[in-house]
């Protein structure tokens, strides 16, 4: 059976938004400083990083 897209599927943006920020960040910080928690990123880089995964989602589903 194919994976269904999260984007396209998900009711919960919020939780979507969070998901994505922290993918984004555990693929940007591994090439700069090893593994670092998004727990543990810190309140601006949490944000920063959410306002990149908002404008990833608005990206990926604009028709």
């Amino acid at each position: 059976m194919m994976a269904r897209c999260r984007l396209c599927t998900s009711n919960d943006d919020e939780a979507v938004i969070e998901h994505l920020a922290e993918k984004l960040w555990d693929s940007r910080i591994e090439r700069l400083e090893g593994p670092w928690a998004w727990k543990d990123a810190g309140a601006t880089w949490q944000a920063a990083f959410r306002q990149m995964a908002v404008a990833a989602r608005q990206a990926l589903t604009m028709e």
